[in-house]
């Protein structure tokens, strides 16, 4: 039996630039910074080694090797956190922090907890598997209130005629009053943007696509569009009626979207204040697009116009759209961007004649580097390109 290799903590100083990408993020759109939890981090490397030891991409664990606790908020309380008030995200088998950030960004209810209005502390887990498996990485981030967390170390007096929170701390018997907690939960909200957009004002080399979430806010779909987000602050709007969520692109088309809200998620994980936009069809690269929200609160009428910019690679980059395509460069590196033809075509097989190096960018986007020979190949599903080495 081949011995399993994981990287526990000895990974922390990788920690500190994945922490500051995310909240750089953050603070791009006004939110808070995070701060990191000793506590946190240790459950969220727990259940990475749990992740890639089961080659499972899932929030629970089950009886076996390195399970540690069932729950994110049991392996938080398990790890010290006193409180469990917790948030987590994974992403698996991605090439860097950076790029597991990506992915969860591009997925909106993942998005939506990292841009979480009431967090402010957290802890990442990182674990590789060197070995032949389905998981090869993990990458785990469970987010928490520290002032929940310090209420937890408090001892109240239970009162008759005040409201009382049970089961919210590592002390199962621990009531808290409600006022007190919803007021940590007010307080950190009210610390925030009224209004957070995702991509933000003027954001340029926002991914162009978005392909797959458990659950899946697009049934059916295999690949669609970046999905364009705003969150109204809880601690100011209410009553909140939206009127119209629109994208348009460059020369003033409306883009097809399916717009998610609370009362039409599918998946039942949209807040009130959540909204986003999915296009139908993915994005192009190198591409300004426009985005219109308007809505009716208690504060009035709220009206929101942004744009933003899709990345730019810096090689050359070719749309393939056609049957069959021929290219002509001198390059040694070029992008190859498939695009789909409907909501499930994806790149599955690749036939090369030639002597090339193929790394996959995405799902419909291809990175040719190494380009040997003077006559390349390629078979991408039904398209045929040709590609000459001048």
């Amino acid at each position: 039996m081949k011995k399993l290799t994981l990287i526990p903590l000895l990974l922390l100083p990788l920690f500190g630039s994945d922490i500051s990408y995310l909240n750089s993020i953050r603070q791009s759109v006004g939110l808070n910074k995070l701060q990191l939890n000793q506590d946190l981090d240790n459950a969220a490397q727990k259940h990475a080694n749990y992740l890639v030891a089961h080659s499972v991409n899932s929030h629970y664990e089950k009886r076996g090797a390195k399970f540690y606790a069932q729950t994110p908020s049991k392996r938080a309380i398990k790890s010290g956190y006193t409180s469990k008030y917790i948030k987590e995200n994974i992403a698996t088998d991605v090439s860097s922090t950076k790029k597991a950030i990506d992915v969860l960004f591009s997925a909106i209810y993942h998005r939506f907890v990292f841009l979480d209005f009431a967090v402010d502390e957290i802890g990442v887990g990182i674990a590789k598997n060197s070995h032949n498996k389905v998981v090869k990485n993990a990458y785990v981030y469970d987010l928490g209130l520290s002032s929940v967390a310090k209420m937890c170390q408090q001892e109240y007096l239970t009162l008759e005629g005040v409201y009382y929170m049970q089961d919210l701390c590592k002390d199962s018997t621990k009531y808290i009053p409600k006022s007190d907690y919803e007021k940590a939960i007010k307080d950190i909200q009210s610390s925030n943007p009224k209004v957070v957009l995702y991509p933000n004002k003027d954001a340029s080399g926002v991914i162009p696509a978005f392909f797959d979430e458990k659950p899946n806010p697009m049934p059916g779909y295999k690949v669609s569009g970046y999905p364009i987000s705003v969150e109204l602050n809880p601690s100011y709007f209410k009553d909140i009626k939206i009127k119209r969520f629109r994208l348009y692109d460059a020369k003033g088309m409306m883009i097809r979207a399916k717009l998610l809200r609370a009362s039409n998620d599918p998946n039942k994980k949209l807040k009130d204040y959540q909204f986003a936009i999915i296009p139908l069809q993915r994005l192009d690269y190198d591409t300004t697009y426009k985005a219109y929200f308007e809505a009716n609160t208690n504060r009035g009428r709220v009206k929101l116009k942004w744009k933003f910019h899709t990345l730019k690679f810096d090689k050359p980059t070719y749309k393939i759209t056609k049957q069959y395509t021929q290219i002509k460069t001198k390059q040694d590196s070029i992008i190859l961007y498939i695009k789909p033809r409907n909501r499930k075509d994806i790149i599955t097989k690749i036939k090369i004649k030639g002597k090339v190096k193929i790394d996959f960018i995405d799902a419909n986007t291809l990175q040719l580097s190494k380009i040997a020979t003077k006559k390349t190949t390629l078979y991408v599903g039904d398209e045929e390109i040709h590609i000459t080495k001048e």
